[in-house]
């Protein structure tokens, strides 16, 4: 399944206390793929990870939820 969509991605993300939101590094990409992946605090869940193709020209594996279109 290719998608071939123009996205930004939040990579090498942690928890902000203080702000109460999500800090790490924003990237722009290509999403090419949708996967599922357990989760890295409950390996009985599943969630999606989108596979995207960085402009560095990495392939990185994003949950959804710190996906958007661009």
């Amino acid at each position: 399944m290719t998608h071939n969509i123009p996205v930004r991605c939040l990579i090498d993300r942690s928890w902000n206390p203080v702000t109460k939101g999500w800090d790490g590094e924003l990237m722009t990409g290509t999403l090419v793929d949708v996967s599922m992946q357990s989760a890295d605090d409950n390996s009985a869940r599943l969630i999606s990870v989108g596979i995207v193709i960085l402009d560095t020209g990495a392939f990185q594996g994003v949950p959804m939820e710190f996906i958007t279109m661009i």
